[in-house]
């Protein structure tokens, strides 16, 4: 129940986002194609059935000084975002970050790899560099994988 919450409210997060002129008028936002992942990472469907890219606003650590407050509590997986995640073939990289209000360490990102059909066939995770992130903090995480049709992120996992 808890998820269904933190997803509701990150979803409303996003929309609200979005939909306010002034980060639309500063940022670019592009519509995915031809892209080596069937799907962005950090995307959204529109009524007429595109994909727009969000990439550019998930990467976007919050500005010093400014007054967003850190996400608090248990769960490791909402104070830890995938902002970015690519897979070439052979190699699956990105970047995290820290949204949580202490220092974490050990952070790793879970993936699973996906046949032509949409079966699991591997997973595992990737440590990230650095492995400790304060908060506001980002890390990128790179490393080969077993060939598939698709690689995907499912969640990251740190210890504060």
């Amino acid at each position: 129940m808890k998820f269904l919450h933190l997803t509701v409210g990150l979803s409303s997060l996003l929309i609200s986002l979005i939909s306010t002129s002034h980060l639309l008028a500063s940022s670019t936002i592009t519509i995915a194609q031809n892209s080596q992942i069937d799907e962005p990472f950090c995307y959204m469907k529109t009524p007429d059935g595109k994909t727009v890219d969000l990439g550019k606003l998930c990467e976007k650590p919050p500005a010093s000084g400014s007054s967003q407050t850190c996400i608090a509590g248990a769960n490791m997986a909402a104070k830890v975002s995938i902002v970015q995640a690519n897979y070439d073939g052979k190699i699956f990289s990105g970047k995290v970050f820290n949204q949580g209000c202490k220092t974490i360490k050990n952070v790793k990102v879970n993936y699973e790899v996906l046949d032509e059909s949409g079966n699991l066939i591997d997973n595992g995770f990737i440590d990230t560099q650095p492995a400790t992130l304060a908060p506001g903090e980002s890390a990128a995480f790179r490393g080969a994988v077993v060939a598939g049709a698709k690689v995907q992120a499912t969640h990251a996992d740190a210890q504060e």
